[in-house]
């Protein structure tokens, strides 16, 4: 209950900076819109139907998929290494709570109101590109959505981990962010993985990475059988508790290191 009370209060704090969530949206409108006019000269001018098993309906309907992934990556949605470098994080440590988890809780209604306000926007992107982007099968699309959520979880407990490392190292905001550029391009997040070299690819597809961007995007493209689908699931899961677990060793350790004084 006091967690639910913690989510609804946090939810109506981040309503007052909606601004910066729209900024984000737009700037992630511009990216799909730049790709969408990319993609469509590449196709016309090569004379090509399909690209690497992809057509040109499926390489848009790609990067309207990961427009809505972008959304929902809580890269800067997370504010624990914030909390630990401020100081305010003593505050969650002497409250009746999970200090990790009120952190989590945050996030998601961080990433809950992006989606809020994204909608419009996805509808306007659809509306101006919809004879190239396909509507996936009812079945797909609760896949998708299930991969996703998983996602989410794989991101928190990849990125808690360098969170975590302000304890031992100080602010790590800027590790935040350049990691999150590489993830996003080791994840499938600027093009689809299968335009890569095939050595180039197969070594991308060795990483979790690819989980966040490429495999939702996949599978909501219909490209995935359900046998592949719940191997994805299950290597999720893998690197979810390999995740969350070598956070949970940083995180033991590093808040012995912890005097609570901030910058």
């Amino acid at each position: 209950m006091k967690y639910w009370v913690y989510f609804r209060t946090s939810f109506q704090n981040t309503l007052a900076y909606k601004a910066d969530f729209i900024i984000f949206i737009i700037a992630n409108m511009v990216f799909f819109f730049i790709s969408f006019a990319l993609w469509k000269n590449i196709y016309s001018a090569s004379g090509a139907t399909v690209i690497n098993t992809y057509s040109l309906t499926q390489t848009i309907t790609y990067y309207f998929v990961t427009s809505f992934i972008f959304r929902l990556d809580p890269t800067f949605s997370m504010y624990l290494n914030e909390t630990i470098w401020n100081g305010n994080f003593t505050n969650d440590l002497i409250k009746p709570w999970n200090a990790v988890l009120v952190d989590i809780i945050y996030t998601l209604n961080e990433l809950f109101l992006e989606i809020i306000l994204y909608l419009p926007f996805c509808f306007f992107i659809f509306l101006v590109a919809s004879q190239y982007i396909s509507i996936a099968s009812l079945a797909n699309l609760i896949y998708f959505l299930v991969t996703v959520g998983l996602g989410i979880f794989l991101a928190i407990s990849f990125y808690d981990i360098i969170h975590a490392l302000c304890f031992y190292f100080g602010d790590q905001n800027a590790n935040i962010s350049l990691v999150s550029y590489i993830v996003a391009f080791l994840a499938g997040g600027v093009f689809p993985l299968a335009f890569l070299p095939e050595k180039l690819k197969n070594i991308f597809e060795l990483l979790p990475f690819r989980f966040l961007f490429d495999v939702p995007a996949n599978i909501y493209l219909g490209k995935l059988t359900t046998a592949e689908i719940f191997s994805a699931w299950g290597q999720m899961i893998f690197w979810i508790t390999l995740f969350f677990t070598i956070f949970y060793f940083v995180y033991k350790t590093g808040i012995k290191k912890y005097t609570g004084t901030g910058r």
